[in-house]
């Protein structure tokens, strides 16, 4: 039997709180796990382990030379929603990692944008069965007009953690 998943008991935790009170809460616990990540400033909209939603701003700190998000922190995003699911699925006792991150950069973005990763039942339950693993993790990207400027292919992978002696 998998150990328990400390994040999804954080999410669990927090789901009782206002939404705007929520999102600061995931940034803040998920900002001190992953430090980037912390200070990109990214939104979690919606979290549950079928569905990770993040919003990231067009604000300056985040603007390439033509004032749209910048190409890594688009990457950023979608990496976030992928990992963010990823980690909500995979238990405790196994480390997980990217191993592979395809981003095609097909239109400028407008505005800010918004990452939506999924998880089906088949794939939830392949992660939760293997101890050690793999598995692409479905994301979208879109922008305030309703473009996907990027398509993404995110890998992630999973294996037991080494016993701490």
């Amino acid at each position: 039997m998998a150990t328990p998943n400390r994040m999804l008991k954080m999410v669990n935790v927090s789901a009782h709180l206002p939404k705007r009170l929520r999102t600061i809460a995931l940034s803040r616990v998920f900002g001190r796990v992953v430090p980037m990540v912390g200070t990109a400033g990214i939104e979690y909209l919606e979290v549950s382990p079928e569905q990770v939603v993040c919003k990231l701003n067009n604000k300056r700190a985040m603007q390439n030379h033509i004032h749209g998000l910048h190409a890594a922190a688009m990457a950023l995003l979608a990496e976030t929603a992928t990992g963010f699911i990823t980690g909500l699925n995979v238990p405790d006792d196994r480390l997980l990692l990217i191993k592979s991150l395809h981003v095609d950069y097909k239109k400028i973005a407008k505005g800010d944008l918004v990452a939506t990763a999924t998880l089906s039942k088949e794939q939830r339950e392949y992660i939760e069965s293997n101890v050690k693993g793999e598995l692409l993790i479905p994301i979208s990207v879109v922008d305030e007009s309703g473009n996907e400027p990027i398509e993404c292919q995110m890998l992630w992978a999973w294996l037991p953690r080494k016993k701490s002696s």
